[in-house]
């Protein structure tokens, strides 16, 4: 099974989510990510990274496949290498 990686480069906590599509043993729970943190979750197959600002006011995610690295710099900047 592979992984996809999620990096917090902001300078803020973001709440980071990973559906769980490909495993049904996963979490899919709201997680924080502290700024420049840097965490994994196990999947296989496409998911979707959410991410989540402290008020729930503001969302922004991307379908990426396993084995991927997610990075958060801000709602209108994630990448995925």
């Amino acid at each position: 099974m592979g992984s996809i990686i999620v990096v917090n480069k902001s300078g803020s906590p973001i709440s980071v989510f990973v559906s769980k599509y490909s495993n049904s043993e996963g979490s899919d729970a709201w997680f924080t990510l502290q700024p420049g943190g840097r965490d994994s979750w196990s999947r296989k197959g496409w998911e979707l990274v959410a991410f989540k600002n402290a008020n729930d006011t503001n969302r922004t995610g991307v379908y990426v496949p396993a084995d991927s690295t997610v990075t958060f710099d801000d709602m209108a900047h994630v990448s995925v290498v």
